[in-house]
């Protein structure tokens, strides 16, 4: 049987798409009466169809353990689906090891062609894109026009990779993309990456794409995967603060006696947890599956000078636990974190590890934070004790094999165990 299910778009701005959706949610929500709503966010790497079977695969999964999970049956659910403009990426693209120029020079306009928003700059990169290889100067042009697709500025842990990404000398931009001397100072150094590479861009370590880091044209790939990062984070925590923050006060107001879940993957964890801090409704509990922001997000302290994550507050404004699936297997997980390391000049013991302040919480887990605990990901039937800690951090690495790997069964228990400890 499935759950009750409705749908929500937002655009860039956070703006509802479709007002009639909203009367359909409060339609829905006193038809069913629910005890609990299950708020999901997809991240990027989805078109709209994607990320509603993304939902319907995790609610599957949640149907089918929802037998194994003490009391969950009492329980009335209805799960609501965000939507939200993300970019689609094709996650298992070749790294371009082996590939000749030709085979790069495709990847890199295909890329931009599929990428890159702006319909100007568009055409101005896919004009220099033949020209990169042995053109300091359209390598420069390159640099200029991609910056043009950057926000104004990016908060959070990962500005300084942000500020020389958008402001630093265009050779050393390049440089950095390239793998540059911060790599070849340390080549072993360099691993298990810790953001975003929505291209499937092998981790630093992989000596089968040594070739692919030495050349202008994948860095070109590189640059443009970190630019649409920044602009994807600025996106996913406009819709969370603006759109899905309002969405969830509407919900408490139409159920008030229902309790709220927020539920995001990759980007779309970020979105949630910029709701969970920004919304006035109470959240009871948040599971952020391979989510896509630093390691740092909720910590206190986590530079040694009395800093705190974006999103320190998140743990205060949930009051039952937030849970984090990490695992070294998501190698999507892998590019954006690592480069912005470069491009800072702030390079940790190993690249994207939990000692590389560029570190994701999809690879790491929550670090610094307080109230939080480090646990593993158990097979269905396994015991969470989830009340006695405020953020726990569940080591996936025997059930997710990849980035998008988040609809198991497995996951789907931890998530309804979180909820029904609420």
């Amino acid at each position: 049987m499935k759950l009750p299910y409705i749908d929500v778009a937002f655009d860039e701005k956070g703006a509802v798409v479709e007002p009639d959706a909203l009367a359909e949610v409060d339609d829905l929500l006193t038809q069913k009466r629910p005890t609990d709503v299950l708020v999901v966010c997809h991240g990027w790497n989805n078109t709209r169809g994607q990320a509603q079977d993304l939902y319907e695969r995790l609610i599957d999964s949640l149907v089918a353990v929802r037998p194994k999970v003490p009391g969950a049956e009492d329980r009335r659910f209805v799960v609501v689906g965000i939507l939200w403009p993300s970019i689609q990426w094709a996650e298992d693209e070749n790294s371009g090891a082996g590939a000749g120029v030709g085979d790069d020079l495709a990847a890199l306009e295909a890329d931009i062609a599929s990428r890159v928003e702006d319909p100007d700059v568009r055409a101005r990169l896919l004009a220099l894109a033949p020209r990169l290889d042995g053109s300091s100067s359209a390598q420069e042009e390159f640099v200029e026009a991609l910056r043009e697709t950057l926000p104004g500025s990016s908060k959070g842990e990962d500005a300084a990779g942000f500020e020389a990404l958008a402001h630093a000398p265009a050779v050393e931009v390049i440089d950095a993309a390239r793998g540059g001397a911060a790599l070849a100072a340390d080549p072993a150094a360099a691993g298990g990456g810790a953001a975003i590479d929505p291209a499937g861009l092998p981790p630093l370590t992989d000596g089968g794409g040594a070739g692919f880091f030495d050349s202008i044209l994948g860095a070109a790939r590189n640059l443009v995967n970190v630019a649409t990062y920044y602009t994807m984070k600025e996106r996913a925590g406009v819709v969370g603060r603006k759109g899905l923050a309002e969405l969830l006060e509407r919900l408490h107001t139409d159920a008030p006696g229902a309790r709220l879940h927020l539920i995001g993957h990759s980007f779309g964890g970020r979105a949630v947890t910029a709701a969970a801090v920004a919304t006035s409704a109470p959240v009871s509990s948040m599971s952020l599956l391979q989510a896509a922001y630093s390691h740092f997000g909720m910590a206190k302290d986590w530079d040694g000078a009395g800093a705190s994550g974006l999103f320190a507050k998140a743990p205060r404004k949930v009051s039952g636990p937030i849970v984090i699936t990490h695992t070294r297997n998501d190698k999507a997980v892998g590019m954006a974190y690592p480069i912005a390391s470069r491009l800072a000049k702030q390079i940790g013991v190993g690249l994207g590890d939990a000692d590389d302040p560029y570190g994701g919480i999809g690879r790491n887990g929550a670090l610094k934070t307080p109230g939080s605990a480090a646990a593993t990901l158990l097979d269905v039937g396994g015991r969470y004790d989830f009340g006695d800690h405020d953020v726990w951090s569940l080591n996936a690495d025997s059930f997710v094999s990849g980035h998008s790997d988040v609809t198991g069964r497995q996951v789907a228990y931890a998530i309804l165990s979180a909820v029904m400890s609420t």
